[in-house]
């Protein structure tokens, strides 16, 4: 009886430098001298070398020459006169890696979820492939066990399907959505994230133990898939944001991404990250600080990663105290397609990708700031007066008396009641919840800094 294993329908293979693919084909109990057809929607074969090899009643190789686009339909005879099975919705294009904890699975409510699009695929924790609609997390279906351990518990999985049916919404799928509008090529996500996970638990030392580590799931799972992809999105950081791990945050995520480019051979293997957003939890100041270094850390991590874009999260809103909601989701996806449309497309002309701090003015009394700002696309825009700036002394906070963008629409001015001491130092948006939103014109938020020496 015909089995086929590979391609399945709605699979992206990842498009290579000449913007062709192979297509990988693995067959059980076809005839040896099997003849494939490859086509178009409209009927007409696809022109692409045919490499297959025979083993037993394995037949096995690949469709190399594939142009990018789709979707393709395969057409594999079933040894039956005038019979065939077809693989639908086969499409070449390019894979992201979806890595991270709760806000990368995505936690928002369904009612608000991104709708599905045929040319945006997920392959799903079952390690099967199909047009990705939320939510794209399911650890009750995932094939390593490290995303279910306790899959012997009905009851447990009984609770965690129900609560599947109302919430799950993500970045994901708008992430994908864009990426398709802007470049015309189809889009693969590969969900590799799980809630509540630490830097510890994605350690690359963990690679031998496969599935049972959420680093060597995500490494098996790029393999079955072809073993390269486009880029890595990555959201995560919470579970780090305390006393014990919070310092060697920026180390850890360092060592993580060289990993995986060592691994899959690709040293210059684009990645688009989030920011740590809001936090509506007790803010204690050994909270803030802890958030607040390992928001520090992401940002001084993009350029020693590069190539590598940051974008920042904490202008959006909650479902509850610490989970995006769904709206804040799919505009974050589309924040993050802007972003690899720059850094991993070299898309430089179409925008920044996203403001930066840059240099820092004093006046002469030490009354007035200014904060200029790099990778601003069109201007900063803010409310009428400016929050989120704070300007510390010894721990204690500075009477500000005003704040706003300046005229030039690149930098922001504020003005104190007094001269600032020697070794003030200037925060934006320090603390679990803060108040700034300081955007640019291409919805791209000012992130959280500092200390800036003043």
């Amino acid at each position: 009886m015909l089995e086929i294993v590979s391609p399945q329908h709605h699979q992206v293979i990842q498009r290579d430098d000449s913007d062709v693919a192979s297509l990988p084909i693995d067959l059980r109990g076809a005839p040896r001298d099997v003849t494939l057809e490859l086509k178009h929607p409209n009927g007409e074969a696809v022109a692409c070398q045919v490499e297959l090899t025979s083993e037993g009643d394995r037949v096995h190789g690949v469709l190399s020459g594939v142009p990018t686009g789709g979707p393709y339909q395969l057409f594999v005879p079933t040894g039956e006169p005038g019979e065939w099975s077809i693989i639908d919705q086969i499409w070449v294009g390019d894979l992201w890696v979806l890595a991270g904890q709760s806000n990368m699975d995505g936690c928002g409510k369904l009612s608000g979820a991104e709708p599905p699009s045929d040319s945006v695929s997920a392959f799903y924790y079952d390690d099967c492939w199909d047009v990705a609609r939320d939510p794209l997390c399911r650890y009750n279906e995932a094939a390593d066990p490290v995303h279910w351990n306790a899959v012997e518990d009905r009851e447990e999985v009984a609770r965690w399907e129900h609560t599947m049916r109302t919430t799950g919404a993500g970045l994901g799928i708008s992430f994908g959505k864009e990426l398709v509008r802007r470049l015309d090529v189809p889009v693969g996500l590969i969900a590799c994230s799980h809630g509540g996970t630490s830097l510890d638990q994605w350690d690359p030392g963990l690679l031998s133990e496969g599935g049972r580590s959420l680093y060597g799931s995500m490494i098996r799972r790029v393999r079955a898939v072809g073993g390269k992809v486009r880029g890595l999105l990555w959201y995560q950081g919470e579970s780090d944001a305390n006393p014990q791990a919070a310092p060697a945050y920026g180390e850890k995520l360092a060592h993580l991404i060289a990993s995986l480019r060592s691994e899959l051979d690709q040293p210059d293997l684009p990645v688009i990250y989030v920011q740590l957003g809001r936090f509506y939890e007790d803010p204690t100041p050994e909270a803030e600080r802890c958030w607040h270094l390992v928001r520090q850390a992401q940002l001084q991590l993009e350029p020693k990663i590069a190539p590598a874009a940051m974008v920042a999260a904490s202008d959006l809103s909650l479902d509850d105290k610490i989970h995006v909601d769904a709206l804040g989701l799919r505009r974050l996806g589309l924040r993050m397609a802007r972003a690899a449309h720059v850094v991993a497309y070299g898309a430089e002309d179409q925008g920044e990708i996203g403001p930066r701090p840059g240099a820092v003015e004093v006046s002469e009394d030490r009354r007035r700031v200014t904060v200029h700002f790099e990778s601003v696309t069109g201007g900063l825009v803010g409310t009428l007066r400016v929050y989120g700036f704070v300007a510390k002394y010894e721990g204690d906070a500075l009477l500000m008396e005003w704040c706003g963008v300046g005229d030039d629409g690149v930098s922001v001015m504020m003005g104190f009641a007094g001269p600032l001491p020697d070794g003030a130092e200037l925060y934006y948006n320090y603390g679990l919840n803060p108040q700034g939103i300081l955007l640019d014109e291409w919805d791209m938020p000012v992130p959280c800094f500092g200390p800036m020496k003043l």
